[in-house]
């Protein structure tokens, strides 16, 4: 039952997400959704710095006792963090030629806070069994957007970037009302802090590793493709993306139960997930294709977002598999191995840009067929040294023995 009202939550999310998208993309001038979409990324990547990668520590050691997780981590991680995401955010707005003495500016640091302290609780949470609202904060997001965004119509007013990101505002205090509604389910327990810093070092690194292999293509792009591409790419990957979330929903309520896996523990029958998840996302990606051709009339770049969809199904094909790996190594593998591995990954992400940008310099979503196969290899021997064999070969030869 936890499992369908996750698959549940995670369909409100991008049902919203997607109208959402849709509404914008149909009533802005595509060069300032490809501007508003560029604050949304550097928001995300503030987030990463603002909770110093700490929300994988707090999921991993809300469980443990005595607690190993205290208020005072959450206090010292802000203290720390939103200074240096403000500095980051402001560098990288300076970096895009987009002004700092400017509502928009002040909006996203004020949106950067509230964002973080939710995002450390929420993880908190979630290692203790309680993703509910983790895997729903993002669709409240999306439908507070939605609605903001169809007043102003109603109104015939146009939204400005100012007004997007206000209501991006608004809707993340309501979900930090949320949250404190809800006492202890996202409290840690009082006391100083228990994180160690190098613990925390290494958690941020490795965050910001995986935002440069995860979330940054919009933001390299943006440097050299004009804004109307990069609204584009941006409704292509959020298509794109999906099935992946949706397995991902999933396995964050199985929290708990991941922690501490080995080998030994996990049978054969358990790998089916990971086999279920891949054709999951193949029905997933055929009806995300039909949404796309069909709503090409409502956007106004629908043709260019179609092909930079299809350019990253074989990618997101993938990821609906490794996603499973990629949670079970995030939850057993010391921080410092992991940031070690992305690293490796984000060396080959690069060169494949090179690559892409060199050979096709107008269509750098190339790049997501090129890494695709890399990407399963990589996480198939990432799981062979923890658990002692490869998922793949095991799913295939349900027979086998791991060695």
């Amino acid at each position: 039952m936890q499992g369908i009202w996750a698959l549940a939550s995670r369909l409100y999310v991008y049902a919203s997400g997607f109208l959402a998208v849709f509404v914008l993309a149909a009533n802005i001038p595509p060069a300032r959704f490809g501007e508003y979409s560029i604050y949304q990324s550097v928001l995300e990547l503030g987030l990463v710095v603002g909770t110093l990668g700490s929300g994988i520590l707090f999921s991993r050691n809300a469980p443990l006792n005595p607690p190993a997780v205290l208020r005072g981590d959450v206090v010292r991680t802000l203290a720390i963090g939103l200074p240096l995401a403000g500095v980051l955010v402001g560098g990288m707005l300076v970096s895009q030629h987009m002004p700092l003495a400017s509502a928009p500016f002040l909006l996203l640091l004020a949106t950067l806070t509230i964002f973080s302290f939710n995002g450390l609780r929420l993880a908190y949470g979630r290692g203790l069994g309680n993703a509910g609202l983790l895997n729903l904060e993002a669709g409240l997001r999306s439908t507070v957007l939605l609605g903001g965004v169809g007043l102003m119509l109603l109104l015939h007013r146009e939204p400005s970037v100012s007004d997007l990101l206000l209501t991006n505002l608004f809707a993340v205090l309501l979900v930090l009302g949320i949250i404190l509604a809800a006492g202890r389910t996202f409290s840690p327990p009082a006391g100083a802090h228990a994180l160690r810093a190098d613990s925390q070092a290494g958690a941020t690194a490795y965050a910001m590793l995986m935002f440069v292999l995860k979330k940054s293509d919009l933001l390299v792009i943006a440097y050299f493709m004009p804004l109307s591409y990069v609204g584009a790419f941006k409704v292509a990957f959020v298509l794109a993306e999906a099935p992946s979330q949706f397995v991902q929903a999933y396995l964050y309520t199985r929290t708990s139960q991941m922690i501490g896996s080995t080998g030994a523990a996990f049978a054969p029958a358990k790998l089916v997930l990971a086999r279920n998840a891949f054709l999951l996302g193949v029905f997933l990606f055929v009806g995300l294709g039909v949404v796309l051709w069909f709503a090409g009339p409502l956007l106004r770049f629908s043709a260019e977002a179609l092909g930079i969809f299809l350019a990253m199904l074989p990618y997101f094909l993938i990821k609906t598999y490794t996603t499973h790996h990629e949670l079970v190594l995030q939850l057993n593998t010391r921080v410092r191995l992991l940031g070690a591995r992305a690293l490796l990954e984000v060396a080959i992400k690069a060169v494949a840009y090179g690559g892409v940008i060199l050979l096709f310099p107008q269509q750098p979503h190339l790049v997501f067929p090129a890494i695709a196969l890399t990407d399963l290899l990589l996480y198939e021997f990432r799981m062979k040294r923890l658990w002692g064999f490869f998922p793949l070969a095991r799913l295939l030869r349900p027979g086998q023995r791991a060695t």
